[in-house]
């Protein structure tokens, strides 16, 4: 009684959750902004070197934080250091942090907001400046510098400016905002659904929770693109993959396979769904599904989000069976 407890009421998301899409749509900034500041106000981080993350304390005895190189009340200007092409729309984005001991800090799972350096260079209708949120591919407690894997969206307004970065350049970041708090072991099964660029809470998430040797939370990831080119941070998936055979399982889908392709083609379905892990209803409380990527796919397979909201459970995983307690996108 006490798992079924701690599953239902401790694995839970909090209380708003965060879209990752960067191209299109008004700016929603400032609800994205209040939203994460009321999720944190009352509550601070501090570092638990066993899981490797920043987590809540009630306890100011226990906390014995490192430097953190952000607030959540005001942009901090970073220093590009290093820009990697990753394929033809992708770049890997490495910015320093002033101080080297300093660390992103966060819970697992977070995102940052980042915006142009100078203030008033990329503004809104209404003269706002633009801010667009990210998660890191860099663990928490990564010191020096994060790191962030942005594709370019010719529609979008950060990612081309971006794209547009040399070393030595500056860009302005904020956070660290909660999404989805983990807590290590409580589900037994965890199932990442993904589109494009959506994958990167899903990495955050996994590369995490595989690097607690405490933790038995299986997991699989089923993830969409439209060519063999387009799937991000292949190399690092099929890297746990191999490193933790017991452990994850992932599943990639193409709408335009190369020949010769012998994994799964067209979208993620409720048949590649069902035959891949655990169903919903059959499932238990201690599965839960995550699922991020364009708003389209989000709608299709769990519903769509209500704003800031999560949103009742729809599209093919209601069909399966799963609840809302059950599904969390971010």
């Amino acid at each position: 009684m006490f798992q079924s407890a701690l599953r239902k009421n401790v694995v839970a998301p909090l209380a708003r959750g965060f879209s990752t899409a960067t191209n299109g749509g008004k700016n929603n900034t400032p609800l994205i902004i209040a939203g994460a500041l009321a999720v944190a106000a009352g509550s601070y981080f501090i570092y638990n070197s066993e899981a490797g993350v920043y987590a809540e304390s009630k306890d100011e005895s226990d906390a014995k934080p490192r430097p953190v190189a952000f607030t959540k009340s005001e942009f901090t200007n970073l220093t590009l250091s290093k820009v990697e092409t990753y394929n033809h729309n992708t770049n890997q984005y490495t910015f320093k942090f002033d101080d080297p001991n300093a660390i992103c800090g966060g819970p697992i799972t977070h995102l940052l907001m980042v915006k142009a350096a100078e203030n008033g260079l990329i503004v809104d209708e209404k003269g706002n400046d633009v801010a667009r949120p990210y998660t890191p591919i860099s663990r928490p407690d990564l010191a020096g510098e994060v790191v962030l894997l942005v594709k370019k969206y010719d529609t979008g307004k950060i990612s081309p400016h971006l794209a547009s970065l040399k070393p030595g350049d500056k860009a302005g970041f904020k956070g660290t905002f909660p999404k989805f708090k983990y807590v290590p072991g409580a589900l037994d099964h965890g199932i990442c659904v993904a589109g494009g660029s959506g994958i990167t809470p899903h990495y955050q998430l996994i590369d995490h929770a595989l690097s607690l040797k405490d933790d038995k939370t299986k997991w699989t990831l089923f993830y969409s693109n439209v060519t063999e080119d387009d799937i991000l941070l292949r190399k690092e998936w099929d890297a746990l993959a191999k490193a933790h055979p017991d452990r994850l399982k992932v599943v990639y889908v193409l709408d335009k396979p190369p020949a010769g392709w012998t994994g799964p083609t067209g979208y993620i379905s409720q048949q590649l769904l069902k035959d891949n892990s655990p169903a919903g209803s059959e499932a238990g409380e201690a599965v839960k599904v995550f699922v991020c990527g364009p708003p389209g796919q989000v709608a299709a397979i769990a519903g769509p989000k209500d704003g800031m909201k999560q949103g009742p459970v729809g599209g093919v995983l209601k069909e399966l069976g799963f609840s809302e307690g059950q599904v969390f996108k971010f």
